[in-house]
C-alpha cells in the first residue's frame, strides 16, 4: 500500500500511527533474529509465554522454537503472513517479515505472534480454533477407546532380543491362538498386546483391556461375564454386558491374569474350551469368538505347583508363550527408547524438544532399571520438567535422579550384584566423572536453596557468574 498520494504529511502520519496501534493490538509477542538465526531481541511478554527462565539471547531460534518460520523467511526472503504455529500446546497466529539491507540482502527477520489471550485481537478466532482442536482430540479418543492404540513400529528398539519378540508377535498375530505374555512389571506387556491385535485379522474389531489385579474379587465375575436383568437388587433393568461381551469378536486382554481367583479361573476355562458363558443371574448361554491375550508378571508354573493356579487353564493360556525381556537385558535399546520417550514427553508437556547427549546415554546404560521401561519413562519425564528450557539432557541432569531412585523388590539378587559391580560412572573418563559429580553437588545445593542462585553461589563459595557458567 502506498501513502504518497495523501494530501498532507499530517494525514499520512495519523494513518501510519493508526496502523501501528492496530498492529500492536493484533499481536502480543515479537522476536528478532540476525542473518544467522541467532536471537538478538525478544519481547518480555513472549519470553514469559515461552516459559524462559533465562534470557534466550544468543541462542539459535530453532533451539527455542523448533518449528519457527524465521529460518524459512531468511532463506527465501519472502514473508509469512497470518499462518498457524503450535506453541506450548496451543495454536497461535504468526507473521514473519524479513529485514533487508541497502543491497537487498536479508539481514535478519522479525516474528510476531498472537494467541487467544484476552489482550489479543485474535482471541475470538484462536479461541474457537483451539476449542475445535480439543473437540477433535476428544472425538478421536472416544473413537479409539475400544481399538488398538499402539502399533509394533511404535515400540522402539533394534536389539536382537527385542527383534525376536517382535517377530514372535507378528507370527502369533497370523493365527487365531491364545497368547501369554510374561515379563517383569514395566516391560510393556500392554503395548505388545495392542500391537498383536493391530496386526491380526481382528484389527477392526474391539480391543478390550482388563487389569485383573485392579478389580475387587467380589466384582470380578460380573465385570467379566456381565449381569442379567434383575439379577440382584439395584441391578439395571436391562442388565449389563461384561468385558467378554463387549469385546465381541475382537481381543480381550487380561493383564495380571495370575491374580485371578480360582473360582473365576474355571469359568474362564469354559470360555476358552467351549466358547460360551452366562451372565451373572442368568441361565441363558451365550457364545463368543473373542480372542484371549493374557499377561502376567508372576511365575504361573510355580503357582500351578503351589495349587493357586489351575493347570488346565495355564496350558490353555500358554498356547503361544512370549517372554518380554527386562530393560537390563536390552540396554542397547536405551538410546532409541530415550529418544522416543523424550519426543512423547515434550509433545505432551508442551516444552522444547530435547535429545540425550552421548554421556547421558552412557549413564542410562549403566543403571539396572528394576522398573524397566516404565521407570525409564518416569526419569526422562521428570528430566523434561526440571530442564524445561534446555534442548539437551546431559548426564549431569540425570545422575541425581538415578542415585535417588528407591531400590525395589523387582530387582533380583543378580541385578543387585551387577549394580554394585557397575556403578553409574563406569565407562566414563575421570574428567567426565568429576563434571557429573560437580553438577550433582550444584543441583543439590540449588534444591536446598529453593532455586535461589545467589544463595547457592554463596554456599558453594563461587561467584554468581561462575555458577551461571557451570549451569
Amino acid at each position: 500500500m502506498s501513502l504518497s498520494g495523501f494530501a498532507s504529511e499530517q494525514v499520512r502520519d495519523r494513518v501510519l500511527a493508526s496502523l501501528n496501534r492496530s498492529f500492536e493490538t493484533f499481536y502480543e509477542h515479537s522476536i528478532a533474529v540476525d542473518r544467522h538465526g541467532i536471537i538478538n531481541w525478544i519481547s518480555d511478554s513472549y519470553s514469559r509465554f515461552l516459559g524462559c527462565t533465562e534470557s534466550p539471547l544468543g541462542r539459535h531460534i530453532t533451539d527455542l522454537i523448533p518449528g519457527s518460520y524465521l529460518p524459512q523467511v531468511m532463506a527465501t526472503g519472502k514473508p509469512v503472513l497470518l499462518d498457524l504455529l503450535q506453541l506450548r500446546n496451543q495454536w497461535t497466529l504468526v507473521s514473519v517479515v524479513p529485514v533487508h539491507n541497502e543491497q537487498g540482502e536479508v539481514e535478519g527477520a522479525f516474528g510476531f505472534v498472537a494467541t487467544d489471550s484476552p489482550t489479543s485481537g485474535m482471541k475470538p478466532l484462536l479461541e474457537r480454533y483451539n476449542q475445535m482442536q480439543r473437540e477433535v482430540r476428544e472425538a478421536l479418543r472416544y473413537r479409539e477407546g475400544r481399538s488398538a492404540r499402539y502399533k509394533l513400529s511404535q515400540i522402539a528398539g533394534q536389539s536382537e532380543t527385542i527383534r525376536l519378540v517382535k517377530q514372535q508377535i507378528r507370527q502369533a498375530a497370523r493365527f487365531d491362538i491364545t497368547v501369554l505374555l510374561s515379563g517383569e512389571t514395566g516391560t510393556g506387556k500392554e503395548l505388545f498386546a495392542h500391537s498383536l491385535h493391530d496386526l491380526s485379522d481382528r484389527a477392526e474389531k474391539p480391543f478390550v483391556s482388563v487389569n485383573v489385579a485392579a478389580i475387587p474379587e467380589t466384582l470380578m465375575e460380573s465385570e467379566f461375564f456381565g449381569v442379567a436383568s434383575g439379577a440382584f437388587t439395584g441391578a439395571k433393568k436391562e442388565g449389563r454386558p461384561g468385558k467378554i461381551e463387549v469385546a465381541g469378536d475382537g481381543t480381550l486382554f487380561l493383564d495380571e491374569v495370575g491374580d485371578m481367583p480360582l473360582a473365576l479361573q474355571s469359568k474362564l476355562l469354559r470360555v476358552l474350551q467351549e466358547r460360551e458363558f452366562e451372565r451373572v443371574g442368568s441361565n441363558q448361554v451365550q457364545t463368543t469368538q473373542v480372542r484371549i491375550v493374557a499377561a502376567t508378571s508372576r511365575n504361573l508354573e510355580q503357582m500351578v505347583a503351589d495349587g493357586s493356579f489351575r493347570p488346565d487353564l495355564y496350558y490353555r493360556l500358554n498356547a503361544m508363550p512370549i517372554r518380554l525381556p527386562a530393560l537390563r537385558e536390552r540396554l542397547d535399546d536405551v538410546d532409541a527408547l530415550g529418544e522416543r520417550i523424550l519426543d512423547d514427553c515434550c509433545s505432551r508437556l508442551g516444552v522444547l524438544p530435547k535429545s540425550l547427549t552421548d554421556e547421558a546415554v552412557r549413564l542410562l546404560k549403566t543403571y539396572r532399571w528394576p522398573g524397566n521401561v516404565r521407570e525409564l519413562y518416569n526419569v526422562l519425564e521428570r528430566a523434561c520438567i526440571l530442564n524445561e528450557t534446555l534442548s539437551h539432557i546431559d548426564a549431569a541432569q540425570l545422575l541425581p535422579m538415578i542415585q535417588t531412585l528407591p531400590k525395589t523388590s523387582a530387582m533380583d539378587s543378580q541385578s543387585a550384584q551387577s549394580q554394585k559391580a557397575e556403578p553409574p560412572e563406569t565407562g566414563l573418563t575421570l574428567k567426565q566423572r568429576l563434571k557429573i559429580e560437580e553438577a550433582r553437588i550444584i543441583q543439590e545445593t540449588l534444591q536446598l536453596c529453593d532455586g535461589n542462585r545467589t544463595e547457592a553461589a554463596k554456599r558453594l563459595g563461587m561467584s554468581r557468574a561462575a555458577l551461571y557458567n557451570k549451569l
